[in-house]
């Protein structure tokens, strides 16, 4: 990935392209009040950010996106003040402490599952370790490639036998999966659930990758700290973001974002509507429990788990919904619902 910043230019032509492809949701263009800058992904996973947009005006504010695929180019974005807030995912925080950024915070959850496993039709599984002997596709350097791994060696899996083969997202894994050169993959929605569609793939039914003592945590959201001083502001959009999640848990409003979003049909979109879950909630062990297992899977040069803690802020969270730190960590009860065991 490229460290390379944006020029002025190049950043607008990002960001304006963003905004003329969502008929559904509403554009910065001429709204009142502070405009609050988002880089995102056109990923279904992402709806509730990119629904903030319809949310933003009763707070008194606007919002405009910027379309950048990885989490490592929106946090660097944010880094950077190029926007106020990003994407992120649970292994960030602890890539934030590894490379001593410090004026990024994780202020909010958002998705949960919405990414595992899937066996070519004709393939089964009914525990870990009919895994081996099997070849399984996986995309470098993601969190779900660990989810995976760490899922199968607690399921009792000698994960030597497994055979791991690099796959890109995209028609390069769903064309491994149809010619049968892997017997199953290991990516995100809506991928997974267009492969469930079509009738080439299925979800095991006793395995799941948020099975795992890490749990079905996926991402959330990062802010920067210039962002976060003007309270008001941040407490303002949280609200706004709240609501918006809220309402991503409805699969009728869900579904009509997604389709407009990532350019999926309906059926796909309420697909994955079945298989993630949107929640503010921040799982603070599963966002330390990955730190530990930064050096393990490259992520990080060294355990920086005792410094994640610092780099998570409940206090917006808080203000926007009257609830307690206590009441805002861990896993959601619908999420845990989605868990296949």
């Amino acid at each position: 990935m490229s460290g390379k910043l944006w020029s002025r230019a190049e950043f607008l032509r990002t960001t304006l392209g963003a905004l003329g492809g969502l008929a559904v949701l509403r554009a910065a263009d001429g709204a009142e009040g502070p405009v609050v800058r988002i880089a995102a992904s056109r990923g279904v996973v992402s709806a509730p950010i990119w629904n903030v947009a319809n949310h933003a005006s009763r707070y008194g504010f606007s919002t405009q996106m910027s379309v950048l695929f990885t989490y490592a180019d929106q946090q660097r974005a944010a880094q950077n003040k190029q926007t106020e807030l990003a994407t992120t995912g649970i292994n960030n925080p602890a890539i934030l402490a590894d490379q001593g950024i410090t004026n990024l915070r994780f202020v909010a959850g958002q998705q949960f599952a919405g990414q595992n496993l899937i066996l070519r039709k004709g393939v089964t599984a009914n525990a870990w370790r009919d895994l081996e002997g099997k070849t399984i596709g996986v995309v470098p350097g993601t969190y779900v490639r660990a989810l995976f791994l760490i899922a199968a060696q607690e399921g009792g899996a000698d994960l030597n036998k497994i055979k791991l083969v690099n796959v890109s997202v995209g028609a390069t894994a769903l064309e491994a999966l149809r010619k049968g050169d892997v017997d199953g993959f290991v990516l995100f929605a809506p991928m997974t659930d267009q492969v469930v569609l079509e009738g080439i793939g299925h979800y095991p039914p006793k395995l799941d990758v948020g099975a795992s003592s890490l749990g079905p945590a996926n991402g959330g959201i990062l802010a920067n700290t210039d962002f976060l001083a003007d309270k008001k502001l941040a407490v303002n959009f949280m609200k706004a973001y709240v609501d918006s999640l809220h309402e991503m848990q409805n699969e009728a409003a869900f579904v009509k974002v997604a389709t407009q979003l990532a350019g999926i049909q309906p059926a796909v979109a309420q697909e994955a509507f079945r298989n993630l879950y949107f929640s503010e909630m921040i799982d603070v062990r599963a966002i330390t429990e990955a730190a530990k297992l930064g050096p393990r899977f490259g992520y990080t040069k060294s355990d920086v788990s005792a410094k994640v803690a610092g780099l998570i802020d409940f206090g917006p969270l808080m203000a926007a919904t009257g609830k307690t730190q206590q009441q805002l960590a861990g896993t959601p009860p619908g999420a845990l619902k989605l868990v296949r065991r």
